[in-house]
């Protein structure tokens, strides 16, 4: 009898039409084996933070059953005949080959065991894994296996502190879940410091167009700036100005058009679904839960419709590839079709669970409908194939014009765009989820000189319209935007996302309001309170920072990269041994911060930062805690950040903000002064605060990523397809308006790019053309 071993009930039942009547499927429930947790079933084994360990080995913990572990095992015994064959098909991650690591060892002594890993539930895949069975990976289990022990002695010693900081009922702490329970807090007190800027701005709507005054010019001295220090010159402070502007308007009834500046621009399709991407994705679209999108997504996957959905990875086989434009050229033409691309890139450093993985993408890219009984899970799919199929299709394509017009009695202009859509591309996938755009220009005349008449105005909009308003918060995170925050800070990995999420609302630390998080008291408590005291000042090392939980992410991948390579320098034994000494250390120091009850040091650096903004009047009032803030208490320093905050006091820049300008001044060759210029500034010295440093940051990174040059492989793909076209360099920068091929800019958004999807785009028509030719 051969026994395939999987995970999920659900997944059995599918398996088991593929295979003969010489096979019997049978799922787990999930884990057999758990460490000890249990005083009463588990003795003094439940309370043990850690286990000892030989020097060059990993602990050796007694292992137990899970709750349903032991059932599971003897439901399989149960199966076995005198000759069984045990095949463990377990999920191909980390978790699902501890899970058969254990069953292994378990089954071992009753039959062979081979290892099949697939990454769709089909009957094509499940078959050539059993004709190509494997091992165990070593590496990824000790990777799981590290990350087991880290994770129970980080919760275990650090809970119990927690419990001792926050009053009343239990609390608790863990190495992924309380950073990102930092991101919720964090952002409430960016929420609470938030000083509204005042502003006002008059709208008009004319021959369906919209456009706005513009008050000033950025390097006008009373220009109106956002909370970010960036000048926006269609708004203002002055009212009367406004008002004036917005009378002026409604006496005219109409506009004269004195410019417009006509462009193009394109929208590309991004890479296939990660798993956060698809969280992310199914959360703003249909304003679904981590949970529920994990829930579906697994139904589909068990019912064999998609890929494996616990991937990092947002590459596509080489096959997909072909049966994605095989559909695309059907269903939308040839000239959709997009450049051979894999898709994206897998994680850098990621594991080889990550890079053996696919993108989240249909088994069968031809089946338009999932045949499940679930019209949400259906939605999702549609999503899924939509997405795939944009990822090999070529750039939508848009006309717009920049409008600047005048109205009589008014001394300011007004300035509008719009654009137009005039080829389909990606976006013809994606009909059902985007709103469809106007697709031929609008019939009012697009030149200067035009008169544009005022349009009606409507029960609940004037038009012009005078609208005072003030800048508001940053907004909360949502479930789905938390989840992109852990990934753009590298904690947690795809199969933990939503569980961190879930964990954070099941232990109270956050609220849902208006579908956003709100952290509670307990999390605010916790964060602020508990979490501080994991700081070493002497090695810099903070316990519950994303630095240190990505820099112990890294290390777990490189641990399970081990397992494929013999010669990877990451020890599991020297990993494990390294990380337990610095959490001991840190714990040591947070116990002994606690008891002494001085200022921690990130509270310390806060009030550092809005000191270096004080008031003198309040430097006058109270000159010895302003010249040693460290002789302050915990309670003392925080009460002085909110006397700060309430005052209106920006926080200094960091260090580490102003150490990335000096980094991008460089690399741009810019003096200091012209980078200062770019927020209205004569020099860095005048950059205060830290949204300052912000909006210069993000200044640099713009004119940084235009001045980008293209890759190597940009360059020799360009060369290549311009030979091909018989085209001289002019001839072929003048297909983006370029005057020459140095003038070429690198990255996503680039001019080489859209010069690679131009000359693309020339060979599929010159093919084409040829084609037709030869027919005739």
């Amino acid at each position: 009898m051969n026994i395939l071993i999987v995970e999920s009930a659900a997944k059995a039942r599918t398996l088991e039409r593929y295979l003969g009547s010489d096979w019997k499927v049978v799922a787990t429930g999930g884990h057999v084996q758990t460490l000890p947790h249990s005083r009463k079933d588990h003795g003094k084994d439940a309370k043990k933070a850690y286990w000892a360990n030989q020097p060059g080995q990993l602990p050796s913990p007694p292992w137990v059953w899970t709750d349903r572990g032991e059932d599971a095992v003897d439901k399989i015994l149960e199966h076995a005949d005198d000759d069984p064959v045990f095949w463990i098909a377990t999920d191909p991650d980390r978790e699902g080959e501890f899970i058969a690591w254990c069953l292994e060892t378990l089954l071992r002594p009753h039959g062979p065991v081979h290892r099949v890993s697939f990454q769709e539930v089909t009957e094509r895949a499940v078959k050539e894994a059993v004709e190509h069975p494997g091992e165990v990976d070593r590496g990824m289990v000790e990777s799981a296996l590290v990350r087991k022990f880290l994770d129970r002695l980080v919760g275990y010693r650090t809970s119990k502190l927690a419990r001792a900081v926050i009053p009343g009922g239990s609390a608790s702490m863990g190495r992924v879940q309380t950073p990102t329970l930092g991101f919720v807090v964090e952002r409430e007190l960016e929420r609470e410091a938030h000083v509204p800027i005042p502003y006002f701005e008059v709208r008009a709507r004319a021959e369906t167009i919209d456009l706005k005054v513009r008050f000033h010019e950025p390097g006008d001295a009373d220009v109106w700036r956002d909370d970010h220090d960036k000048a926006v010159p269609t708004r203002t402070f002055d009212e009367a100005l406004a008002v004036e502007a917005e009378a002026a308007i409604r006496t005219a009834g109409r506009v004269r058009v004195t410019e417009v500046t006509r462009g193009q621009r394109v929208s590309r399709s991004r890479d296939p679904f990660s798993t956060d991407a698809l969280l992310q994705a199914a959360g703003s679209r249909f304003g679904w839960s981590p949970k529920k999108t994990s829930a579906l997504a697994s139904m589909l996957y068990e019912a064999g419709h998609i890929t494996y959905i616990r991937t990092d990875s947002t590459r596509l086989a080489a096959s997909a590839q072909a049966d994605a434009r095989s559909v695309i050229e059907a269903s939308f033409g040839e000239d959709h079709l997009g450049p051979k691309s894999p898709g994206g890139k897998a994680k850098v450093g990621a594991g080889p669970v990550q890079d053996a993985h696919e993108a989240i993408r249909p088994t069968d890219l031809t089946v338009a409908e999932a045949g499940v009984d679930d019209a949400d899970a259906r939605r999702l799919y549609r999503l899924v194939r939509a997405h795939t199929l944009a990822s090999q299709m070529a750039p939508a394509r848009y006309e717009k014009a920049d409008i600047r017009a005048e109205a009589e009695g008014l001394e300011r202009p007004l300035t509008g765009g719009i654009s137009w859509r005039t080829f389909a591309g990606w976006e013809a996938a994606y009909a059902e989820f985007r709103k469809e755009p106007p697709t031929s220009p609008p019939e009012a005349a697009l030149e200067a000189g035009a008169i544009w008449t005022l349009d009606p105005e409507e029960d609940e909009a004037a038009n012009p319209r005078l609208i005072e308003d003030e800048t508001q918060p940053p907004p909360r995170y949502r479930r789905h935007t938390l989840i992109k925050a852990m990934k753009d800070e590298g904690i947690g990995r795809p199969s933990t996302y939503a569980r961190t999420v879930e964990k954070l609302e099941e232990r109270s630390y956050v609220e849902i309001e208006e579908g956003a998080l709100k952290p509670t008291e307990r999390g605010h408590v916790l964060w602020s309170k508990a979490a501080p005291l994991y700081v070493d000042e002497e090695t810099g090392n903070e316990l519950f920072s994303s630095d240190f939980t990505a820099r112990m992410e890294d290390r777990l991948d490189a641990v399970a990269r081990s397992g494929a390579d013999d010669d990877a320098p990451a020890s599991a034994a020297e990993t494990w041994e390294e990380w337990r000494d610095q959490i001991r250390q840190l714990h040591e120091t947070a116990r002994a911060r606690k008891d002494s009850g001085l200022v921690t040091p990130r509270t310390m650096e806060r009030l550092k930062r809005l000191l270096e903004n004080m008031p003198e009047a309040l430097v006058a009032e109270n000159p010895e805690s302003a010249a040693d803030p460290k002789a302050l208490s915990e309670e003392e320093a925080r009460a002085w950040i909110d006397r700060l905050q309430e005052q209106g006091v920006k926080p200094a820049p960091t260090e580490r903000q102003m150490d990335y300008i000096e980094t991008m001044i460089e690399e741009l060759e810019f003096s200091e002064e012209e980078a200062a210029g770019l927020i209205d500034k004569t020099s860095l010295a005048e950059i205060r605060t830290s949204t300052q440093a912000s909006a210069l940051i993000e200044e640099l990174s713009t004119l940084r990523d235009e001045r980008r040059p293209p890759s190597r492989k940009q360059v020799a793909l360009i060369e290549r397809l311009r030979t091909e076209a018989e085209l001289t360099e002019a001839e072929a920068a003048a297909l983006i308006s370029e005057e020459d091929l140095s003038a070429l800019t690198g990255g996503r958004e680039g001019s080489a790019s859209a010069l690679i999807d131009a000359l693309l785009e020339r060979a599929g028509k010159a093919e084409k053309a040829g084609k037709q030719e030869s027919r005739a």
